[in-house]
């Protein structure tokens, strides 16, 4: 028996109408007429904008692929992102898109993949393969012995400034989905949920203070690095992860021209790999929407 969201259902869950900042971009040239009042702040605008979740269907393909390719970043040339986007596709019974009418493109996509269950399928082979290559070596032999479990890849990506407001009912209605799912006997009882979370790794040069002469100084010079997440939500599953990893790409295009562009301060793109264990999950959805309540 299969299960589907009802129309009523997607309104239920649907947050509130979001005022959303927006700043001009290629993204939303196409998509600002019709989607609510507009008013202008500045060099920016606020968009009030009425979301809702659908199924992923067929129609969606070219653009869960776009979506896809970002979780992958500068390295998703390495995958088969397309057959990827085949597997989310044929499984539409699990997962959401977030759009503003049935027949425009998702602005944003989350499903989940068994590792397990696909295990055979060469795109899983290559994601397998790529992270036992990222893990560092002495975390390696724990990665290997979560991956012989049954694993659920999350795949969760949207265009840039939606709003992160829009995860946490799609969480609770992958659960819901999951739970249907495993009542079908579909063998999506994960032990574990693997989490590629987008980062940004931001690297400026710090100067000692003395009094001393400016070479000293110079020679003193140092760099300090910090990390920050894209997606605000993977703040708080990180709070839940028993482990964690980050990695760079193995071909970064734009850490170089971050450098040209900030001079003294790089944004340099990574990823940090999480993974929740099952006994977790209900508590760090319901963490979820309380903190990006809308």
């Amino acid at each position: 028996m299969s299960h589907k969201r009802k129309q009523t259902d997607i309104e239920r869950t649907s947050p509130e109408p979001s005022s959303v900042r927006k700043e001009t971009s290629a993204h939303d040239s196409d998509n600002e007429s019709d989607s609510g009042s507009v008013s202008s702040v500045g060099s920016n605008e606020i968009v009030d904008v009425d979301f809702e979740f659908f199924d992923p269907k067929e129609q969606d393909y070219h653009a869960i692929k776009r979506l896809l390719m970002g979780i992958f970043g500068d390295d998703s040339e390495d995958f088969d992102i397309g057959a990827l986007a085949d597997l989310c596709l044929a499984q539409a019974s699990i997962g959401s898109t977030v759009k503003m009418e049935e027949t425009g493109d998702p602005y944003a996509f989350l499903t989940v993949l068994g590792m397990q269950e696909y295990r055979d399928k060469p795109v899983m082979k290559q994601i397998t393969e790529y992270l036992l290559k990222k893990v560092p070596g002495k975390e390696k032999q724990k990665l290997e012995k979560i991956l012989k479990s049954n694993v659920g890849l999350v795949l969760n990506e949207r265009i840039i400034n939606m709003p992160p407001q829009i995860v946490p009912p799609m969480f609770r209605m992958l659960m819901e989905e999951l739970g249907w799912a495993k009542e079908d006997g579909k063998p999506v009882d994960y032990d574990y949920y693997l989490i590629l979370a987008p980062m940004y790794r931001e690297t400026e040069a710090v100067n000692d203070d003395d009094d001393d002469e400016e070479q000293e100084r110079v020679a003193k010079k140092s760099k300090l690095e910090i990390d920050a997440h894209v997606h605000p939500e993977d703040e708080f599953i990180e709070e839940f992860a028993q482990f964690r990893f980050d990695y760079k790409f193995t071909r970064s295009k734009r850490a170089a021209e971050s450098r040209d562009a900030f001079a003294e301060t790089g944004l340099a793109p990574s990823r940090r790999c999480l993974v929740v264990e099952k006994s977790k999950i209900d508590a760090m959805v319901k963490r979820l929407l309380v903190v990006l309540a809308p």
